[in-house]
C-alpha cells in the first residue's frame, strides 16, 4: 500500500510540472491516413456455440431446437416436434453452416418409422428461423426441399439451454 502511495505521489508531482518559459520548438501536427489504420480482427469463436430455441404454435404445439455449432461450421443438434395430443417426431440434426444458413439433415422417428428430411435454418444474430416449403422425395427416401427460393421463415424464440 505504501508503494502505491509513493507511486501516486510521484505521478502527481510529474503531472504538475509545467514549462512556462519561452520555447524555441514549433508544434507540428501530422495527418494520419485512415486507410492505414487496421480494423480490429473479427473475434473468432473459441469453442463450440450451443443454442436452444422453442417454437409454440397455436398455444399448444411445441418444437424444441438445440444446436451446437463448432468453430469449423459443423452443426449438430436435436429437433423435437410435439403436436398437441398427437404423436410427434424427434431426432438429430447434422449439417454445416454456410454464411447465415444452417443446412442440415434431420434423422428422426415418427410413429415408429425412421425418416430423413432436409432442413434449413437462417440465423439473425442470436435468433433463428426455420425454412418451410414443399418437400419432394429424393434419393434414398430423403425428403428434400423442392425450391429453396420459395421458403417461408418460421421464427423460433431463444431459450436457456437445459
Amino acid at each position: 500500500m505504501k508503494n502505491l502511495f509513493i507511486l501516486a505521489a510521484c505521478m502527481l508531482a510529474l503531472g504538475s510540472c509545467q514549462n512556462n518559459g519561452p520555447s524555441d520548438t514549433t508544434e507540428t501536427t501530422t495527418a494520419v491516413d485512415s486507410t492505414t489504420i487496421a480494423e480490429p480482427a473479427a473475434k473468432e469463436p473459441t469453442g463450440p456455440e450451443t443454442l436452444c430455441y422453442l417454437l409454440v404454435a397455436s398455444g399448444k404445439d411445441s418444437t424444441k431446437l438445440n444446436l451446437t455449432i463448432a468453430t469449423d461450421g459443423t452443426v449438430t443438434g436435436s429437433y423435437e416436434w410435439q403436436p398437441f395430443e398427437q404423436h410427434g417426431a424427434s431426432g438429430t440434426l447434422t449439417g454445416k453452416q454456410e454464411g447465415d444458413l444452417l443446412k442440415c439433415t434431420y434423422d428422426y422417428t415418427i410413429e415408429g418409422s425412421n425418416q430423413q428430411e432436409e432442413m434449413v435454418f437462417k440465423r439473425f444474430g442470436d435468433q433463428i428461423a426455420k425454412g418451410e416449403g414443399e418437400l419432394v422425395e429424393g434419393e434414398g427416401g430423403l425428403l428434400k426441399i423442392k425450391d429453396a427460393s420459395k421458403l417461408s421463415w418460421k421464427p423460433f424464440v431463444k431459450v436457456p439451454c437445459e
